[in-house]
């Protein structure tokens, strides 16, 4: 996609692991060009394995189409060279902890002055201000004081986390897209952006959130079911798991139409019914749907037009011909890893997939010329080179 909406706006992002680097890849997959300043050791990402021939798998999950420039940010060559970055970047986004970006001098205030329309856009686990603004924080963490492991899992088990990092990627989302609006203001003024991992997950629940509102109570773990909606859960076939969602009394009519159970409608006709007798309904249903293997159910009930669906691995997932088709699995031969398969972009334009057509960088691949475009003389940029402040590719 040649014309894509953030092309011509220039991103610096001081990003580790996934927060900062995920928001910055989203910019990138519409256009944006996104310049990634690593220390001399890099985004800590490139550290999590798995590994493709020393390239980081997990690194590279979040990372495509930008450039790495890797520098010792404490060096004075290299603060000239960020603030003449600062001066003509649109946008700055970082997730380092708030003492790090006035350290290496380009806290907001300082970026201020080099750039007043720079929209600075910072990721943190609890916000900026308040009393837990400088407590550090993890997925792990942000679940469990968000509520959320609270509310997940089985009632007769313990409480689990999600196996997904989701804050992390909330988080990046709602960067993008707070940092997409700043960029659609005109005219264009300096915004600042703040971002909370945790507050994040809060807003993502807020179904579970009403329950608790209007019922003054924790809600109780419902598992794969519903809390709102019967049934709308994981059923066990006679050779695995399908899926299965109602969510109407219409829909609960053309299931027991199909299932040839005219009774189910008059036990349970109304979603409260259904609701109020939910483990009579899920044992009556389980029975019938132990009698077939699961492609069975899931064609019959597909046919008749209702939500359904298998329980794929990964594997099996971006094999789907219709994850294939909208481009979710995305294969390039990386110059060291060799041949990568990573996750597309969920987002299409025009009918295009819109993730960035250039690979994920290696670690200080564009050094040398983006040194160049911010001034340095080649002499300049090898000598930092040799001494270790800086890292090229």
């Amino acid at each position: 996609m040649s014309d894509r909406p953030l092309t011509g706006v220039l991103v610096a992002e001081f990003g580790n692991l996934i927060a900062a680097p995920y928001a910055g890849m989203l910019l990138a997959d519409l256009g944006a060009r996104v310049i990634k300043v690593e220390p001399p050791g890099g985004d800590l990402g490139r550290q999590f394995g798995p590994y493709q021939k020393g390239e980081s798998a997990f690194f590279m999950a979040v990372n495509r189409g930008k450039e790495s420039v890797a520098i010792d940010t404490k060096d004075w060559v290299s603060k000239r060279v960020l603030d003449n970055l600062i001066k003509k970047a649109d946008v700055l986004v970082h997730n380092l902890r708030h003492d790090a970006m006035d350290r290496l001098g380009l806290g907001e205030d300082r970026c201020r002055e080099l750039n007043a329309n720079l929209i600075y856009a910072v990721v943190s686990a609890f916000g900026a201000t308040g009393p837990y603004a400088n407590r550090s924080g993890i997925d792990v963490i942000f679940q469990g004081e968000s509520g959320m492991i609270s509310i997940t899992g089985d009632a007769k088990d313990r409480p689990r986390k999600t196996a997904t990092p989701i804050g992390d990627y909330v988080a990046a989302t709602n960067t993008a897209l707070a940092i997409a609006a700043a960029l659609a203001e005109t005219p264009r003024t300096g915004r600042r952006i703040d971002v909370s991992l945790r507050d994040g997950l809060m807003a993502v629940q807020s179904g579970w959130n009403a329950l608790g509102f209007v019922n003054h109570a924790q809600p109780e773990r419902t598992g794969t079911s519903s809390p709102f909606l019967a049934p709308n859960q994981v059923f066990g076939a006679a050779d695995g798991p399908f899926t299965l969602a109602i969510v109407s009394d219409r829909h609960f009519a053309l299931l027991a139409d199909a299932l040839e159970r005219p009774d189910l409608v008059e036990d349970f006709p109304t979603n409260q019914d259904r609701m109020d007798g939910q483990d009579s309904l899920t044992r009556k249903l389980t029975r019938m749907f132990k009698t077939q293997d699961a492609e069975y159910w899931i064609d019959l009930l597909t046919d008749v037009g209702l939500p359904v669906g298998r329980v794929l691995s990964l594997a099996e997932a971006f094999d789907d011909p219709q994850a294939r088709h909208n481009e979710m699995l995305v294969e390039f031969d990386h110059p060291v890893a060799g041949h990568v398969r990573t996750t597309g972009s969920p987002i299409r334009l025009d009918g295009d997939p819109t993730h960035a057509a250039t690979l994920p960088p290696t670690l200080g691949q564009h050094t040398r010329s983006i040194l160049g475009e911010l001034g340095l003389d080649p002499n300049t940029v090898e000598k930092m080179i040799e001494e270790g402040t800086a890292v090229a590719s």
